[in-house]
């Protein structure tokens, strides 16, 4: 019997690869399945009583959601960054999501600034809930709308490819350790104001205030 038999119950009914998808989540953010734990195709088909290209359907909704990474002909595991890739990764967000916000706000206007406040209130939704998965979509959803905003497809995809495993390894160990994220997570409401306002030195203050505590690991 594999390590994942005794942490997750077989599938039964709906969409297949939805609820293996989903209960490989919930065991990522449970902490039954830990950052760096392998995920075996022919183990975890056996133990959810599906196909294996069922598990291989759900592997790739989790990649796309940076919660696994996949490495062809080696296999696939639950997303682990070192500190110093994570420390890497956010001094690269600051300097492109403050040119993204630079470019983003000649663009905005009303119905933008409402979208962005429609995206922060389901934020805070789901901290009062301290929903780890719902949060970490949640918040990348209001920065993702920021980088639609300025045209720029090429600095929106590179944010999202230094931005998506950071923010999915974050929220795993928070869920991992049941870490209170009324404590963590930093208001939105500076960066929309220094959006409304804009200045490179606004900017650059909010996007640091934002991320001082808002990515904080815990030990």
């Amino acid at each position: 019997m594999s390590k994942t038999a005794t942490l997750l119950r077989p599938v039964k009914t709906g969409s297949l690869s939805t609820l293996v998808f989903e209960t490989l989540r919930d065991a990522i953010f449970a902490g039954r399945l830990k950052a760096g734990d392998p995920l075996r195709e022919l183990h975890l088909a056996r133990d959810l009583h599906v196909s294996q290209a069922t598990v291989r359907e759900a592997l790739v909704q989790l990649e796309q959601l940076g919660l696994v990474v996949r490495t062809p002909n080696i296999g696939t595991h639950v997303t682990r960054l070192a500190r110093e890739e994570v420390a890497e990764r956010v001094e690269l967000r600051v300097v492109l999501e403050e040119r993204a916000m630079i470019q983003a706000a000649p663009r905005l206007g009303a119905p933008e600034f409402a979208e962005l406040g429609h995206r922060i209130q389901r934020i805070t939704d789901a901290i009062s809930r301290d929903a780890y998965f719902e949060e970490a979509q949640a918040d990348l959803a209001f920065h993702r709308y920021i980088w639609e905003q300025t045209g720029n497809r090429t600095l929106y995809r590179t944010l999202d490819q230094i931005a998506v495993p950071l923010f999915a390894f974050v929220s795993i160990l928070r869920g991992a350790n049941r870490q209170s994220l009324k404590e963590v997570v930093q208001s939105h409401e500076g960066i929309v104001e220094a959006l409304r306002h804009p200045s490179r030195k606004r900017i650059r203050l909010a996007l640091r205030q934002h991320f001082e505590s808002g990515l904080t690991l815990p030990d």
